[in-house]
């Protein structure tokens, strides 16, 4: 049975295809770079929304615990994955390494996830601030692009950097707990 919550979690994965849409759009009318905003925006505040209910209500489950996280990576990977694309996103746009990191310690965390349930038959899969701090500045550097020109490059130097930081060190730490839980 699913609880409102995770429909909520449901539904910002179904929120991706018409943020794909309006972003593969923008180089044809800027009008779409609002879509954008505004999808984004509903992403984030039902993210917040499916952990408050659950909460709330006493419904946190097995699958709320998975669906959640899986629904930000998934934005989120995508999001950098098409805005690194020239071919897709006019300028600014991400460095191609910034979603191959991005990408690859979201890889290694799953493999690593999948690796201990398989071998411990549980996993501790609860956030920490590191990895909220990880997700909060690509976030943060996905509306930066978003936004288009109105965010100079030097803040978006900082912004990409400040990203690819909290990205390697939250994917160390959970590496160095997988460990620790074998």
């Amino acid at each position: 049975m699913l609880t409102l919550s995770n429909k909520i979690s449901l539904g910002r994965i179904f929120c991706i295809p018409p943020l794909v849409f309006c972003i593969t759009q923008v180089q044809h009318n800027d009008h779409y770079r609002y879509a954008c905003l505004f999808i984004v925006f509903i992403i984030g505040l039902t993210d917040v929304l499916d952990g408050y209910l659950a909460r709330k209500r006493n419904e946190m489950t097995s699958l709320g615990r998975y669906l959640d996280p899986f629904a930000d990576k998934l934005v989120l990977v995508i999001s950098c994955i098409i805005l690194s694309s020239d071919r897709i996103w006019p300028e600014p746009r991400f460095p191609n390494w910034i979603p191959a990191i991005i990408v690859c310690r979201d890889l290694l965390l799953i493999c690593g996830t999948v690796a201990l349930l398989l071998i411990t038959g549980r996993v501790n899969c609860r956030p920490t601030i590191l990895g909220k701090a990880s997700t909060c500045l690509q976030i943060i550097a996905v509306v930066s692009l978003l936004v288009g020109n109105h965010v100079p490059v030097p803040a978006l130097t900082v912004i990409w950097w400040a990203t690819v930081a909290s990205t390697f060190a939250s994917g160390f730490f959970y590496m160095y707990r997988g460990v620790r839980q074998l």
